[in-house]
């Protein structure tokens, strides 16, 4: 029994640190100076993100209350001072003022419904405009994680300017943040806990104009890991467990009669129809991938070490003899030295293929 549960305690360990060896995804690029930008709007943008919730990543998308600030110089500051003064507008004032002046405008192109804005504003500071936007948005992300619950995921947020092509405009990235520094409540909602973020830009050529010129593209990243303790309990523990149960049938219930070879099958049977009452039950928290990820490759292994196991008791169960044949009793002892040796063998082969 030692050996036993030796050897299963040390295929959770092989299984638990081949999940974390894979590499995390970089999106990190060169940020360019100001002074080697030339366009005749440089628009330096700020991002807050208030709340991330609804992750979905069964789905593809998630939702997202965002802070946006624009910043950029323009020689009709000093008529916005001389008309408001300090005052900052918004509402019809605001609406009214904008038709009077070029300001940086923007879609969001990885919404899946056009943005819900809150609120927006607009006033001078040192001598630049500042326009400040408050929204809601449904994102698409690709959700792609091969090796969930482990892996990272990148919560985008894609924003594009219509303003004018990067001659016009072009977004420059200042900061991006996660909730205000003084608000005491978890932005991202959810087991996710924030790795690193990035905001970034970039060009991109669109049909318009011939499909030569190019649009600036501020693209902000999130990437998020899915907390351990949630994972562990959801899915880790109860396949093991599965598993565990599987192998000590086999092990412990091995006497060759029928009794105990038609509890070991209704055991096994139990256990078979466990796995996919399991996944169902998580159905929504599971990425629907065109691809094998690890949580997959895990529910395949239970399948396959409880079929195996329960085909050894049916198989074994008709072939006890009634009268001195001992065919049926080594099958038996194989499937008991058999029944791990797979275990090992069929991991094995699934983490490779996963996290070759």
């Amino acid at each position: 029994m030692k050996k036993f549960l030796l050897l299963f305690l040390g295929l959770f360990l092989i299984t638990f640190s081949l999940s974390f060896a894979a590499q995390k995804a970089d999106h990190s690029s060169e940020k360019l100076e100001i002074s080697d930008i030339n366009t005749e709007h440089l628009v330096q943008t700020k991002i807050l993100y208030d709340e991330i919730y609804d992750i979905d990543i069964s789905e593809g998308h998630y939702r997202a209350s965002v802070e946006v600030l624009l910043a950029w110089e323009d020689p009709k500051t000093e008529d916005f001072l001389a008309r408001f003064g300090d005052e900052i507008i918004h509402g019809e004032k605001l609406d009214e003022y904008l038709h009077e002046i070029w300001y940086p405008e923007f879609f969001i192109s990885n919404a899946e419904t056009p943005r819900t804005p809150h609120y927006k504003t607009l006033d001078v500071l040192d001598g630049k405009f500042e326009l400040f936007e408050r929204f809601d948005a449904e994102l698409s992300i690709d959700a792609e994680m091969p090796k969930y619950p482990f892996g990272n995921l990148d919560l985008f947020l894609d924003i594009a300017s219509f303003s004018g092509n990067k001659q016009k405009m072009v977004f420059y990235p200042e900061s991006i943040e996660i909730g205000h520094h003084d608000a005491h409540h978890k932005v991202v909602k959810g087991n996710w806990e924030v790795e690193k973020t990035i905001l970034e830009e970039e060009g991109r050529t669109s049909l318009n104009h011939g499909g030569h010129e190019k649009f600036s593209y501020l693209i902000a990243h999130v990437n998020v890991t899915h907390g351990f303790l949630d994972a562990l309990q959801k899915i880790l523990f109860p396949i093991f467990s599965i598993v565990f149960l599987s192998l000590l049938i086999n092990h412990v219930f091995s006497w060759d009669t029928f009794d105990m070879y038609n509890w070991r099958i209704g055991a096994q049977l139990t256990l078979f129809l466990t796995i996919p009452a399991l996944k169902f039950s998580l159905a929504g928290e599971l990425p629907t991938t065109h691809y094998l990820n690890f949580t997959d490759a895990l529910f395949i292994w239970a399948t396959f070490v409880v079929t195996f196991n329960l085909i050894m008791g049916i198989i074994s169960l008709y072939r006890i003899p009634s009268e001195g044949d001992k065919s049926g009793r080594s099958l038996g002892r194989f499937a008991k030295i058999s029944s791990p040796l797979a275990t090992i063998l069929v991991i094995g082969l699934l983490l490779s293929y996963i996290f070759a």
